[in-house]
């Protein structure tokens, strides 16, 4: 009781904190119909009180003004409510139709034509058609695809031909991403080409938004399929688990997108306002390595940090059950991973000693951890907290489990901003943890994401040439029995050679005010909810 009390208070404190700051910002009205702005006094959390609005939470980065259906680092949930793909990804990676209701594919697998639907409309009111998927297509980058796009045709009003360089699987599931080549209005764009305003044909359309705060979306009043049920959404940026957690059982929030505390589990079990909707993930959490770091360009010392590391325990005292010991970097509900080409390194302490002192590392001073020449084996965590909230207790076990094999590791916290410039810009770390990509991006776009290493470029994750080649090959092999022998080759060696440490894949978990109802998880993570389903209790 004491403690229901304690969380109440809390609650109530964070709802004064969050009014207050709906108070003093000044929000942007972004009309995407008649495209004006002004200022609004729309914001505060009572909102999803209201029977015809729901309250979401995300984690991301929240900024509609930047997010061009080309290239933007601003919350995926915003591209898969205003901006719609030719064909989507469906269940169990099923292309299904989108804007084109069927497609053909040519002979020799280097021409898709696309037919259009004839019955939608952009949130402007202006005709989707063919030229609105010749214009998009101009601002689209055409080395994002496996292999470039050459040419873009427009065969009738309602007909278009893509070419490509060459036959490559994945082009159909890459224009299934939520960016970039969704496809968006014309008067998205300014007379120069820049990006103005996101306008699209799906479901949603932004009506106001506070930068980094929150963004109103309502219905696209010429959506062709099936309407929402409901006539608002607010979508709201809260970067930290516990106030996360605290709106939704103050009842300010309807739902979290982003990822909730591990140890806050109980608390959404045991309150009756609160229900669950679980489903198994297709993301993995692992440790990427620096590659540039001496230390870890040895064999042995990859191995030992997979062997220090009881996986079981990370599941079992963290993530209460609610995620699967890793084996290999992708979980199996990805295509083409199976037990023998990702078959992990299971919890053997003393196996990793046994490496660390065939690699010459011994505990020379008695101090409990090895060293080397004299110089200690001690290796920089960076990792943050903001969108994956149970990083920080992760990170101190795998503090807790290198110490136990003689291997020094030293956590650093960082700001989400800083923590992505340090995997994309400065590389200042040893070790970092990180997260696989989901659905569609899976195995191929990530895998070439991180591993692989174009002429000019320096890999992400870790440089192999072998694994290069495997990944050049891949993208061009048809037959599918051949296909899961490159990918079993991929796997294996990224197992083999430990060029990674998987840690675990955790559920999808989507914590919800039992107010609505029909929640239904979205076939991506990605959009993460079926919106146009849910209803709300009266």
């Amino acid at each position: 009781m004491k403690k229901k009390y304690i969380w109440a208070v809390i609650a109530s404190a964070l709802s004064l904190v969050l009014l207050m700051s709906g108070c003093i910002s000044s929000q942007v009205s972004n009309d995407t119909q008649n495209g004006t702005s002004g200022s609004s006094a729309t914001t505060a959390m009572g909102d999803s009180n209201r029977s015809d609005s729901v309250t979401i939470m995300i984690s991301g980065k929240l900024n509609p003004e930047d997010a061009s259906p080309i290239e933007s680092s601003t919350e995926m949930c915003l591209y898969e409510m205003v901006y719609e793909p030719l064909v989507k990804y469906g269940k169990d990676g099923v292309i299904e139709p989108g804007l084109a209701e069927k497609w053909e594919i040519s002979d020799n697998g280097t021409q898709y034509t696309f037919y259009l639907r004839k019955d939608i409309k952009f949130s402007d009111g202006t005709n989707f058609n063919a030229d609105s998927v010749v214009s998009s297509a101009k601002h689209w980058d055409p080395t994002k695809f496996s292999t470039p796009l050459t040419n873009v045709e427009k065969v009738d009003d309602y007909t278009v031909r893509l070419t490509f360089k060459e036959n490559c699987y994945p082009v159909l599931t890459e224009l299934t991403y939520p960016r970039p080549f969704r496809i968006a209005s014309d008067n998205s764009f300014d007379t120069k080409g820049n990006f103005a305003k996101m306008i699209g044909t799906g479901e949603w359309m932004v009506k106001s938004y506070v930068p980094e705060e929150e963004v109103v979306m309502v219905p696209n009043p010429y959506y062709y399929g099936t309407k929402p049920n409901i006539e608002k959404i607010t979508i709201r940026k809260v970067t930290d688990g516990e106030s996360r957690i605290m709106a939704l059982q103050s009842g300010e929030a309807d739902l979290s997108l982003a990822d909730l505390p591990s140890e806050s589990k109980s608390i959404v079990e045991s309150s009756k306002n609160l229900d669950v909707k679980n489903a198994k993930g297709t993301m993995g959490f692992f440790l990427m390595l620096n590659q540039e770091n001496t230390v870890l360009q040895e064999e042995n010392v990859r191995l030992a940090l997979n062997y220090a590391i009881d996986k079981d325990s990370i599941v079992k005292n963290i993530f209460g059950g609610d995620a699967v010991a890793a084996k290999g970097i992708l979980p199996d509900t990805v295509p083409y991973v199976t037990d023998e080409n990702s078959k992990g390194y299971s919890y053997n302490p003393e196996k990793a000693k046994e490496l660390l002192a065939k690699s010459g590392y011994t505990d020379s001073d008695g101090d409990g951890i090895v060293d080397k020449n004299g110089v200690p084996l001690s290796l920089k965590l960076v990792f943050q907290s903001e969108e994956y909230a149970s990083w920080k207790s992760m990170c101190e076990y795998l503090q807790a489990a290198g110490k136990e094999v003689g291997i020094d590791i030293q956590l650093e916290q960082l700001d989400t901003s800083a923590y992505y410039d340090a995997i994309w810009k400065n590389r200042d770390f040893d070790m970092i943890i990180y997260r696989t990509y989901e659905d569609s991006w899976n195995p191929h776009g990530f895998l070439r994401s991180m591993f692989y290493q174009a002429e000019g470029s320096t890999s992400v994750c870790w440089y192999d040439p072998q694994l290069n080649t495997y990944l050049d090959e891949v993208i061009k092999t048809q037959d599918e029995a051949m296909r899961q022998a490159k990918y079993d080759q991929i796997f294996k060696l990224i197992n083999d050679k430990a060029l990674v440490v998987p840690l675990c894949y955790p559920d999808k978990q989507y914590a919800y005010n039992a107010r609505l109802q029909n929640v239904t998880v979205a076939p991506t993570t990605y959009e993460g909810i079926e919106w146009q389903l849910i209803t709300i209790a009266k």
